[in-house]
């Protein structure tokens, strides 16, 4: 899977570095509502180029028009510094409580980005087709939950500067990340599993 190091540097480190030169001109408010449209704005480019939107790229809008709509009804710069943490807690909540459906949201992620047809038939009919699901859910919410937990604590006790550079370290790498592994996993798992049920069948 190839890391798309433009979506990281633009998405993460750009609008970062212009909350945080507005901030230092005095001008936080101008700055956070800057970011958040400069993140609308690159999601908005990436779409027209590729014609796609899929469950990724909802998250990341669900993010910036969360911190936009937070600024623009207070009015406070300081909502850009919550925002991420709160739209964290949701993200995760919404992972693990998806697992509670028929299917989880990152069935329905995976299913809707690599298609159907990357899963045969025999897989998604077994019995490990869902429990792998399931954990994988787990992995998510629990990982964005973690993630804004510790950003909310970092930002009660470190500078301003320090958090910046974190949250810029953990939002788009963490979920890339993430991604990354959720394609590598199922593979692994489901080529362990079904090759010692054939080792099974074969020996009896």
């Amino acid at each position: 899977m190839k890391v798309p190091i433009d979506r990281i540097f633009l998405g993460a480190v750009i609008p970062v570095t212009i909350y945080y030169v507005g901030r230092k001109m005095d001008m936080a408010l101008a700055g956070a509502l800057a970011a958040s449209v400069w993140c609308l704005l690159l999601m908005a480019f990436y779409f027209i180029r590729s014609r796609e939107f899929d469950g990724y790229s909802a998250i990341g809008a669900m993010y910036g028009v969360s911190e936009l709509a937070g600024l623009l009804m207070t009015h406070n710069p300081d909502w850009y510094l919550y925002s991420s943490i709160v739209s964290d807690g949701v993200v995760g909540a919404v992972f693990i409580l998806s697992m509670l459906g028929r299917r989880s949201l990152i069935q329905v992620l995976a299913e809707q980005t690599a298609g159907l047809d990357a899963f045969p038939e025999a897989v998604r009919k077994s019995i490990h087709y869902r429990p792998l699901w399931l954990r994988l859910s787990l992995v998510w919410g629990g990982m964005y939950l973690i993630k804004g937990a510790f950003k909310w604590v970092l930002l009660s006790v470190a500078p301003v500067e320090a958090y910046l550079v974190v949250r810029t370290i953990l939002d788009w790498p963490l979920t890339f990340a993430l991604m990354a592994f959720s394609f590598w996993y199922p593979k692994q798992y489901w080529g362990r599993v079904f090759k010692a049920e054939e080792n099974e069948e074969a020996a009896a």
